[in-house]
């Protein structure tokens, strides 16, 4: 069998790109390098060259082993998307170090997670700098998880929900009210599940399948309440998983290919009387 090699791109390299195709300043220690596919995706579907809306789902521990061996699940994030980008996540790959380095661009020494703690990151996030560009933001994720912990306190509006299904559900509604710029949904249940058993076991497959799922209903939503707004949808993983030695349960936060190799998905879905 091939060896795995790590990924090139770093995780810190998405979020200049993700406040520029909306008109937002960058994070002020934002990585300088951006992914140039995101933004000429965003050009080439929309006459502004920008868009207006975002929704960014972000589901956790899917590793881009687990997309490549599992691909025909990921028909319906697929469908709904236009471009695959691999990253190499943050080390150790753990979630408040990933989803900090993701939403600051900046590195764990630099944001300052660099083990599996939830403190409130104090330098500059997109949830800072889309709210101070202007944008109104809604948070939707499952209460006392990293995201909601490390990125407390922003100019937002937080919808803290009990798990997934209500966060899904929450999403739903603020996608048919049309009153946000930008609306982030975080999911976690295959992560809990994968280290109760296994990356691979019947819950964490379906696991994985229930993201799948919510995704697809989020995407229809936007197809429907969202036709005057030219929308960036992302499906945006944090790192990935492994087993030790093929025994024992899923864990996460080693420096190895299967642990911090990611894929995420972008699309544009632009307004309907678009080009």
């Amino acid at each position: 069998m091939k060896k795995m090699a790590f990924n090139k791109r770093s995780l810190t390299t998405l979020v200049r790109s993700w406040a520029n195709v909306i008109g937002a300043e960058a994070p002020l220690q934002s990585d300088q390098e951006n992914v140039p596919e995101i933004e000429e995706l965003v050009k080439a579907k929309t006459e502004s060259g920008k868009v207006d809306r975002m929704l960014i789902y972000n589901p956790d521990a899917i590793g881009e082993w687990f997309y490549e061996k599992y691909k025909d699940r990921f028909a319906a994030v697929e469908k709904h998307t236009d471009i695959k980008i691999q990253y190499l996540t943050a080390n150790p790959p753990k979630t408040p170090v990933c989803f900090g380095t993701m939403f600051t661009g900046a590195s764990p020494e630099v944001h300052g997670i660099q083990k599996y703690v939830k403190p409130v990151i104090t330098i500059d996030s997109l949830f800072d700098s889309w709210a101070r560009s202007g944008l109104k933001v809604a948070m939707v994720a499952v209460a006392n998880q990293s995201i909601p912990k490390i990125f407390a306190g922003r100019d937002i509006d937080y919808y803290l929900m009990p798990y997934d299904k209500q966060v899904v559900e929450k999403a739903l509604e603020l996608i048919k009210e049309d009153k946000y710029d930008v609306i982030e949904v975080y999911n976690q249940e295959y992560d809990d599940v994968m280290h109760l058993s296994h990356p691979e076991s019947f819950a964490a497959k379906l696991a994985a399948k229930h993201y799948v799922e919510s995704f697809d209903k989020l995407m229809n939503a936007v197809d429907e309440h969202w036709q005057g707004h030219d929308t960036f949808v992302a499906f945006s993983t944090d790192h990935g998983t492994h087993r030790m030695l093929g025994l024992g349960p899923g864990m996460h936060g080693s420096d190895i290919p299967k642990d911090r190799n990611i894929v995420h998905f972008y699309g544009v879905k632009p307004k309907a009387n678009g080009r």
